[in-house]
């Protein structure tokens, strides 16, 4: 960001609360850079075989990732989870656990970043078609994922769930809920 929304007065970065913040030395507006935030899934299915999407749109356009999207304006984490899987594989699904978080910041764009959150979840419903930002959507076996994956948040949610399934945990293995 570099001029306040207020004033259109050129902001300044100035550190507060220990992290280099944007200050408006005019009308004393700061920029916080709250992050944006995504939410999204890991469909797994009873076979325990997870949903991937194809990517049709930059960036990463090409590459899978798990369904996943930004909330839009007064959406909790789980609503926008549901509709994000829904809007990009054609699918229902029922929220059965927790996955992983992640924070993501951007090297190129220090005044941007985005938080994930991520849930298991199982298919309910729907027909499966590609559909919003998805090219193509499969479900691929937990030894047979593709290399392309998308972004490290999906990275870091895809070696979760590998850990959670060799633990066994019923919602990594599309048993259902966390018990």
């Amino acid at each position: 960001m570099k001029y306040c929304p207020y004033c259109r007065a050129a902001l300044e970065t100035q550190v507060i609360n220990d992290l280099p913040r944007r200050v408006c030395p005019a009308c004393g507006f700061t920029y916080w850079n709250n992050p944006l935030p995504v939410a999204g899934a890991a469909v797994i299915d009873e076979r325990g075989y997870i949903l991937l999407a194809r990517r049709s749109v930059e960036p990463r356009k090409g590459y899978w990732n798990l369904p996943a999207g930004f909330f839009e304006w007064g959406e909790s984490a789980e609503a926008a989870t549901l509709r994000e899987v829904r809007e990009e594989t054609g699918l229902e699904v029922e929220i059965t656990g927790y996955l992983t978080s992640y924070g993501a910041g951007y090297d190129r764009d220090p005044w941007r970043s985005i938080s994930y959150i991520f849930y298991y979840a199982r298919p309910i419903g729907g027909v499966l078609a590609a559909g919003d930002d998805a090219d193509e959507v499969r479900f691929f076996p937990p030894d047979e994922l593709p290399a392309a994956i998308a972004f490290p948040s999906n990275l870091v949610a895809l070696a979760q769930w590998q850990a959670h399934r060799k633990a066994g945990l019923p919602a990594a293995l599309g048993r259902g809920g966390d018990g």
